[in-house]
């Protein structure tokens, strides 16, 4: 009896021992199978955004290749879909859509203050003007305010001194060094002309809202003159403070059917006036040899969508596109 019932204890250890292991390499190979699920999804999903990615480039390339072969895009009916957004293409196993706009039909903060360090009035009362215009659209939402001017000036301008505009009587405070170190993270007043309209962030008085709104309006780049054939409705009407809401849509219901070769063209424009035009003239252009172009790419492949954001410079004489800025998201 004695043995028998040692032999029953020992085949019962042997089975928990057993049961054990099992339960064990059961809890293993689950752990195994769940990592490598892990790994292959992480596989997967990276090799949806590198496809997303090159679709994205794609679209780069192809707006690259529609601003060399256009001599002016903004008056190529083969192009009109390129430049409202409304044009997917095919790439692989995705898809890429393109956005280009021109980036020369906006005001250039860079030209604020002249090379000589001098305040240029009239670009900055057409900057005013445009603020107030925003202003004027965006009833019941926070308004922005005239000291983004002045902080604008002292974050391009290489002075440490706060600007005031002596012919602006409210909200008009600057802001230099002194103001950025005592913001959470701190960093310091640029002073120096911008790169990227993406800087307008870390201007003081640009709140995200205002931001969303102000790049597309502003640029960095060109000459400072306006591409009328380009420039967006609030632009065109803050070019002068004699210009109204009817004239500035009648410019862009003109420049639709026909753009612009020529500034004096403007003259025969219904409505337009030889006070506001002389107002405008020396401001404004109908082109350049150098042409800058904005480029949001949007490539996407099942969940997983990459965007590139560039700005692009075309040479007319050249025939050369480069590319100045570059951003993936």
């Amino acid at each position: 009896m004695r043995l028998r019932a040692r032999q029953h204890r020992r085949n019962g250890f042997v089975l928990v021992v057993v049961l054990g292991l099992v339960l064990l390499l059961s809890v293993l190979l689950f752990g195994f199978n769940h990592k490598t699920l892990i790994r292959l999804d992480t596989a997967e999903s990276f090799r949806e955004f590198e496809q997303a990615l090159h679709c994205a480039r794609a679209g780069l390339g192809i707006a690259m290749a529609a601003i060399r072969d256009a001599n002016d895009l903004s008056d190529n009916p083969r192009f009109a879909k390129l430049r409202t957004g409304q044009e997917t293409f095919s790439v692989g196993d995705g898809t890429c859509s393109v956005t280009i706009t021109g980036a020369d039909g906006r005001l250039n903060v860079n030209r604020l203050k002249s090379r000589g360090g001098r305040l240029d009035r009239r670009r900055i009362e057409q900057l005013l003007r445009l603020i107030d215009l925003i202003n004027r659209d965006r009833v019941g939402s926070e308004h922005i305010g005239y000291s983004l001017v002045p902080a604008l000036i002292d974050w391009i301008d290489q002075d440490d001194e706060i600007t005031q505009l002596p012919f602006v009587n409210r909200d008009n405070q600057g802001a230099e060094n002194r103001y950025y170190a005592t913001l959470t993270p701190a960093y310091p007043c640029r002073n120096r002309p911008m790169d990227t309209i993406e800087e307008l962030y870390w201007v003081k008085g640009v709140t995200p809202e205002a931001f969303a709104i102000l790049r597309d309006l502003l640029t960095t780049v060109g000459e400072g003159r306006i591409n009328i054939n380009t420039a967006p409705r609030l632009v065109i009407e803050c070019l002068s403070e004699q210009m109204d809401p009817v004239l500035t849509q009648v410019i862009i219901q003109q420049r639709e059917v026909k753009p612009f070769r020529h500034v004096a063209e403007l003259k025969e424009v219904p409505g337009m006036t030889d006070n506001v035009y002389e107002t405008i003239r020396d401001t404004i252009t109908t082109g350049s040899d150098e042409q800058h172009y904005r480029v949001s790419t949007r490539g996407k492949v099942g969940d997983r969508i990459c965007e590139i954001e560039a700005l692009l410079r075309r040479n007319s004489k050249a025939g050369n596109v480069d590319i100045i800025q570059y951003r993936e998201s």
